[in-house]
């Protein structure tokens, strides 16, 4: 399959539906989204907790809400997507190459690409903690994502590091989820995280915050057993 299209945007979660409705009121007709996924939304679709659409919308709204009432001004507007669509290059030329199932090896030519693929998260490698590789090590969103969407339970003893936004909202969510956490642990003096969400869901479930500590050692072969915490210096 071969196409041209004025704007290619790569990634149909937030950032990518709103690009294309930013290119839609400039008067740009010919738009084409790229997501890899089977649905629209990226990333809002397992944020099921509220706090989004008030700067967009005028009123507060869960992840997958929000999600909703841009994939309906999308549907709209009929701008074309495709989904489980993965690209797979990207030439000098603005010349994309993806992948799909159904229609086999994709060819478009663009005038403009938007990049809208998101970020990954750090992982363990990447925060250089020392142990083995067990299993139930995962990352805030990963976590998020199998609670959330896919329906299952990372473990029933927690511990998070890091009290970024996300590694807050899953200790409230585990929580409820009937896990233990035992502590979010901050390499910081401060946390990264809105102040509503330290109250709302580590204050107002008892779970404890520790400033100016990490983990420094992963227990366990075969399953995570356990964690060491230590204090860091300035």
């Amino acid at each position: 399959m071969e196409r041209v299209v004025d704007v290619a945007i790569i990634g149909g979660g937030p950032a990518g539906l709103a690009a294309a409705m930013s290119c839609y009121k400039q008067g740009i007709g010919n738009i084409i989204i790229l997501e890899r996924d089977d649905h629209l939304g990226g990333i809002l679709q397992q944020c099921i907790h509220n706090g989004f659409g008030l700067h967009w919308f005028g009123e507060e709204l869960t992840g997958p809400e929000y999600a909703d009432r841009f994939i309906a001004q999308i549907e709209e507007k009929k701008i074309p997507y495709l989904l489980d669509t993965m690209v797979l290059k990207i030439s000098r030329d603005k010349t994309i190459y993806a992948a799909n199932p159904n229609l086999g090896i994709l060819k478009i030519k663009a005038k403009a690409v938007i990049l809208a693929m998101g970020c990954r998260e750090r992982t363990r490698g990447a925060l250089q903690i020392p142990g083995m590789r067990p299993a139930g090590v995962y990352t805030a969103g990963m976590a998020q994502r199998l609670v959330n969407l896919e329906g299952y339970m990372p473990g029933k003893e927690i511990v998070i590091l890091g009290s970024g936004d996300i590694g807050l909202i899953m200790a409230r969510r585990m929580t409820w989820e009937g896990a233990d956490v035992k502590m979010v642990c901050e390499i910081m003096p401060y946390s990264t995280g809105l102040a509503r969400n330290i109250r709302q869901c580590l204050e107002d479930n008892n779970i404890p915050l520790m400033f100016n500590h990490t983990v420094t050692k992963i227990h366990g072969d075969k399953r995570v057993e356990g964690v060491t915490i230590a204090a860091v210096d300035k």
